[in-house]
């Protein structure tokens, strides 16, 4: 069977992007393939064999996330290096593919972490190389369309320098003209040109890139998959509602629960499962207090048998996001449990939840409509188990580990 070598900036769980990281890992190996990691070194990794080919970190191994970085030249130096090419990473790499003799590089979230110079590690090596997009970030500095909590499209259809104009990334200008110019270098040197295929978990995200101008050939749409054998659907639960992920403002926590002001029933709770690395936390602690808002109970990150005991006894899952979410995994892992979903009505979310048949679609940011249909959803048991069983049904369907296997095969193998 062939061996893959699998590149992510994290070697952790952090967000959908690692969970898939770890489960197609973990779906490789049970069907004999060799699969060797590459990414940078943390003192969060999963411990690792391969470890002694992982690149030093940015700052330090404690340093994961943008806010967390001391700005002093050497790291300001490195963020650039990693934003545009670093020689050190394609030297680390090709030094593994030497050793490893890998088939194929399947390349996850590598920007400003290791940087595309991956990508000419692989194809300089021979590879046949595969990047999965988990985000908008070819078309998007900030990787997300938003700009102030809105859709924003500019750089899709117009120039780059809108992102410096608003100062898009971390709200920096110097942070938006770095990322700005590494974006026009990588088009310039045409690195992406190399790849042999783009995998996309959503259709939208494809439309997108397509609509962009890459060529629909390379670009191929293969959903986010889920172990459905190991996860037993329950249509009983407690009188909660749960939310759980990210509590990053592009998820748009907030107005879930601001709708809860608006529940009917008054003993009915919000459980929000999850961190937030850019201060979203104390945003959201500020709404429930200075809102008066009691039925809302936040309870960090959870992950494991805990997490999996909240999803089962939830009676429906809400997911909120303001952006075009990318199909993320907490939809597909709420649907494995038979747990209907009301969710945002744009991007990739209409693709997975079907209005009226697995879940419900509200208008996005819109507090009273999703007030509404939390309501309607939490007034009828019946409904919640008939939805919750057809979410079942279409995660077994169409997001099961033997598609997604099937359909990856084909272009990485």
């Amino acid at each position: 069977m062939g061996k893959i070598l699998l590149v992510n900036y994290r070697y952790f769980i952090s967000g959908g992007p690692e969970k898939y990281m770890f489960s197609i890992k973990r779906e490789l190996e049970q069907r004999g393939h060799k699969v060797v990691p590459f990414s940078v070194k943390s003192s969060k990794n999963v411990e690792t064999e391969y470890k002694k080919y992982f690149v030093e970190p940015i700052d330090g191994e404690k340093a994961v996330y943008f806010n967390e970085y001391k700005k002093t030249p050497r790291v300001i130096l490195q963020m650039i290096s990693r934003s545009f090419y670093s020689p050190e990473v394609r030297r680390a790499l090709e030094h593994e593919i030497e050793l490893e003799k890998p088939d194929a590089v399947y390349i996850l979230h590598h920007v400003n972490k290791l940087s595309p110079s991956v990508i000419r590690a692989a194809k300089a090596s021979g590879k046949k190389t595969v990047v999965r997009l988990s985000d908008f970030f070819l078309m998007c500095p900030r990787f997300d369309f938003l700009r102030e909590g809105r859709i924003c499209e500019s750089c899709l259809h117009g120039s780059l320098i809108n992102a410096v104009h608003y100062n898009c990334v971390q709200n920096s200008k110097f942070a938006s003209i770095v990322r700005v110019m590494s974006m026009k270098f990588h088009r310039l040197i045409k690195i992406y040109d190399s790849v042999d295929y783009f995998v996309t978990p959503s259709a939208f995200l494809r439309s997108k890139l397509i609509e962009f101008g890459f060529d629909e050939k390379k670009v191929v749409h293969i959903p986010t998959f889920i172990d459905i054998s190991k996860i037993e659907a329950k249509y009983t639960h407690d009188n909660y509602i749960l939310y759980f992920g990210r509590l990053n403002k592009e998820k748009g926590v907030e107005y879930a629960i601001r709708a809860m002001g608006y529940a009917e029933d008054k003993t009915l709770v919000l459980k929000i499962a999850g961190n937030a690395s850019d201060g979203e936390m104390r945003k959201i602690q500020d709404i429930i207090s200075s809102c008066g808002i009691k039925n809302v109970e936040l309870l960090g990150f959870k992950a494991g048998e805990e997490l999996e005991e909240l999803i089962s006894k939830a009676k429906f899952t809400v997911v909120p996001s303001i952006w075009y979410d990318n199909i993320p995994n907490v939809l597909l892992e709420a649907f494995a449990h038979g747990k209907p979903a009301v969710a945002s009505n744009f991007g990739s979310l209409p693709e997975v939840v079907d209005d009226g048949v697995n879940g419900l679609l509200f208008e996005p940011k819109n507090i009273s409509d999703l007030a509404n249909k939390i309501n309607l959803l939490n007034s009828d048991k019946e409904l919640i188990i008939k939805l919750g069983k057809n979410a079942r049904e279409k995660a077994e369907k169409y997001y099961s580990s033997e598609l997604h296997y099937e359909k990856l095969s084909q272009i990485l193998l």
